[in-house]
């Protein structure tokens, strides 16, 4: 997968709301609250681009499986049950 961001960019302040519990109770884990937003952040892109991509090539899923449906998959046509 090719690096949906910038690595180097900049880090920039910003201001956020959150559940005070949770902010406690992550503080008191010793847990980084800028790391856990990026990490969710991350987390957040690479599931959108596969939603992207999954709707981009819908298509050619509907093509293959309608080929499957017709045809049958190799593995079936040589007696093979994978």
């Amino acid at each position: 997968m090719e690096r949906m961001y910038n690595r180097t960019a900049p880090r920039r302040a910003v201001n956020l709301t959150a559940n005070s519990d949770l902010v406690q109770r992550v503080r008191s884990e010793k847990g980084n609250l800028s790391l856990l937003l990026e990490q969710s952040m991350i987390t957040f892109l690479t599931e959108q681009e596969l939603k992207h991509w999954q709707h981009e090539n819908q298509a050619a899923f509907n093509s293959y499986n309608c080929m499957i449906e017709e045809r049958c998959t190799l593995s079936e046509d040589i007696g093979q049950d994978l």
